[in-house]
């Protein structure tokens, strides 16, 4: 968490220089293109300014009645990170719509200039945050790696305005940043909004866990399988597992093999397993169901 934190510091301060010299060249230039750059930078920095905070708080001690402490913050942050670009990409799109055939003036260089130094902090950006695996880290990542793209558009925007003088390309490049936030935005929300409902880490299915429990040597049989994340750092399974008439010890070992699998293979940071013996399980007399334990709840109430 440490060094995440000083990686995306570091970043803040880079993409905050980035967006007061592009929104002095957007000044001097007129650029719709380099505004909508320059809002999205801008997005950006809101988006840092909010993970740096998630993570603060995701290094708090868990508490008696906030028993996972505070890494879901993170996934809250990413998701006001999507909706924020969304929202950026729209007001974007319906400027350059505004411009269409206004025939308004830009002046290329500071234009041209502004881009280069925009794509070249971006680029900078997008270097340190790469590797990083944390959901709110990985947004900075792709907001930074969606603003080098950007850069690199207003950039030959720029130079077709200053040979040739068709100031409608600045109109097109401001609509393809806006199809390039857009598509953030869709990794983001899509990530956030996974996590939230509490669905199973991507690429880690029922049916693989299943099979990869079902071969640990003393299950006979596996079953009411939960597979759910807090945030992007740590999955959690729970399930329950079927064994012959054993000693406790001998369940013990059984878990700490299928405990060892599920994190080497899957990446399952905690697991919770109920042991049943083979042939008298809760599945067998059809006990475990999620809805039935709801119809149970409310009955009791």
């Amino acid at each position: 968490m440490e060094s995440e934190g000083k990686g995306l510091m570091r970043a803040f301060l880079v993409t905050l220089g980035v967006l007061i010299i592009q929104l002095a060249g957007w000044h001097y230039s007129n650029s719709l293109a380099l505004l909508g750059d320059s809002a999205h930078v801008f997005s950006d920095l809101i988006a840092m300014g909010a993970s740096l905070s998630a993570l603060w708080l995701a290094m708090r001690t868990p508490t008696a009645r906030r028993t996972f402490g505070f890494h879901r913050v993170e996934v809250f942050a990413a998701l006001f990170n999507g909706v924020l670009l969304v929202l950026m990409a729209l007001v974007i799109a319906y400027e350059a719509f505004q411009r269409y055939g206004t025939g308004y003036a830009i002046s290329g260089v500071p234009m041209l200039l502004t881009s280069l130094i925009g794509l070249a902090g971006n680029l900078y950006v997008a270097y340190h945050l790469q590797h990083e695996e944390n959901l709110n880290t990985r947004s900075a990542f792709m907001h930074a790696a969606g603003d080098a793209l950007s850069s690199v558009g207003v950039l030959l925007g720029a130079v077709i305005i200053i040979f040739t003088g068709q100031y409608v390309v600045d109109v097109a490049v401001s609509m393809v940043i806006s199809c390039i936030i857009l598509f953030s935005a869709y990794t983001v929300l899509r990530s956030s909004l996974s996590i939230l409902l509490e669905s199973a880490p991507y690429g880690v299915g029922v049916d693989r866990i299943e099979k990869a429990v079902l071969g640990v040597p003393g299950v006979r049989g596996v079953h009411d399988i939960h597979l759910w994340r807090t945030c992007s750092e740590f999955a959690f399974a729970m399930m329950h597992v079927e064994t012959d008439n054993v000693e406790l010890i001998d369940t013990r070992m059984i878990s700490m093999k299928i405990e060892d699998l599920l994190h080497h293979e899957f990446g399952i940071s905690h697991t919770t397993l109920q042991f049943e013996p083979y042939g008298c399980s809760c599945e067998s007399q059809k006990s475990c169901k999620l809805l039935l334990h709801k119809g149970h709840g409310k009955h009791r109430h």
